[in-house]
């Protein structure tokens, strides 16, 4: 689920891979010592350690303490909510219309039932009962629905509007504010810090390491550029709160459909 939430981000787009590879080699380092691991705070209940965090420069660092806390929480969100987020088929062709028109044929219905799938066969996976030869199929099938929900640009741009939707929930909720504009997308800036604190002082976050917490909120502030800001209230509402395409997708909606 994490691969649905950084896909408007460009920062994140590549944090996903590169926060992989350093998975990799921090686990073939633990493996090479004994020394104790520094946790430096957790994230709903689970341990987070500074040898998971990439500390090459300043950006990667910060791009790191997102990828553990922040897409971490980001995932609950989207998961808590996702039955009010799913974008319906007229939302999405309407979205793609102009930019990918050969996604028309994605049906938007495939996606839940795959993730669903996805979810129960991992869930199986962890099963200390199965035989060589079932846990060889699970893994299998693991992996087909996995190359499914990751390929095409059908999935993508559906994780796209699942992620705008995310992101104009939380505007909402947490106050306005202006918007951070990026090359995949937009996200909310005042608005996503203070549910960020909210999450926090909720006792669903924490980083015992001063310095490392102020650069997670950096991120959330003018200090942090990457890309550049929407201030004009009319702007954030023609271009984020409700996009032309969604107009569009609103006005040949059947009128039940149209009911809040």
């Amino acid at each position: 689920m994490k691969r649905l939430l950084f896909f408007r981000q460009t920062g994140f787009c590549l944090l996903v891979a590169s926060c992989i590879s350093l998975s990799g080699s921090t686990l073939a380092a633990q493996s090479k010592t004994a020394t104790p691991r520094e946790q430096i705070g957790e994230v709903l209940g689970k341990p987070v350690y500074r040898d998971q965090l990439n500390a090459e420069s300043t950006d990667k660092l910060i791009n790191s303490l997102q990828y553990h806390f922040y897409g971490v929480l980001t995932e609950d969100y989207l998961e808590q909510h996702r039955k009010r987020f799913e974008p319906t088929q007229l939302e999405f062709e309407e979205f793609a219309e102009n930019e990918f028109p050969e996604s028309h044929q994605f049906k938007v219905s495939q996606m839940p039932v795959l993730e669903t799938r996805l979810r129960e066969i991992r869930k199986q996976l962890k099963s200390n009962h199965l035989s060589a030869e079932q846990r060889q199929k699970l893994d299998l099938d693991r992996q087909k629905v996995e190359e499914t929900l990751d390929s095409g640009i059908g999935p993508f741009l559906y994780n796209m509007l699942l992620c705008w939707k995310m992101e104009m929930d939380i505007y909402r909720r947490y106050g306005g504010g202006r918007i951070r504009v990026l090359k995949l997308g937009m996200e909310p800036l005042e608005a996503t810090h203070r549910w960020l604190k909210a999450e926090e002082q909720a006792g669903r976050f924490k980083i015992t390491d001063p310095k490392l917490k102020a650069l997670l909120y950096r991120y959330w502030t003018v200090n942090f550029q990457y890309g550049f800001l929407m201030q004009d209230p009319q702007e954030i509402r023609r271009d984020f709160l409700d996009p032309e395409w969604q107009r569009k997708a609103r006005a040949l909606a059947p009128v039940e459909a149209r009911k809040p």
